[in-house]
């Protein structure tokens, strides 16, 4: 009897942490679609629709699709985003990479912004 009720309460036990994991995750997968959020609104603005509410039509990067747009590619994988993101020149080659804002981010900003532009993935 005492066996059965230590492995119910160890059962228990690993439902609890098993939970606390996944509330963690997904506050923390909120956190960065937020951050993500922000970042797009101050640094990719100018080329991008970032979201639908924005009220700004970009000024730079004629034809630059939008992030729901970008989001919406089959292709796109947080990895793929992160890459672009990375390695991404303006349209005039003779511009250097590192002058786009995306290029100048961190691996977690990069991070952050391809969260957010997976959240703005249509249900499929």
């Amino acid at each position: 009897m005492r066996t059965g009720r230590k492995l119910l309460l160890a059962a228990a036990a690993i439902c609890c942490v098993g939970a606390i994991h996944a509330v963690a995750q997904i506050s923390s997968e909120a956190s960065a679609v937020r951050a993500g959020h922000t970042i797009a609104v101050t640094a990719c603005i100018a080329c991008h629709v970032v979201s639908r509410d924005q009220t700004m039509q970009p000024v730079l990067g004629p034809g630059s699709p939008s992030f729901e747009e970008i989001a919406n590619r089959p292709e796109t994988t947080m990895d793929s985003l992160q890459a672009v993101m990375k390695t991404a020149r303006w349209h005039d080659p003779n511009m250097t990479a590192r002058l786009l804002p995306m290029s100048r981010l961190s691996d977690e900003r990069r991070a952050q912004v391809a969260a957010y532009i997976l959240s703005l993935r249509s249900a499929r």
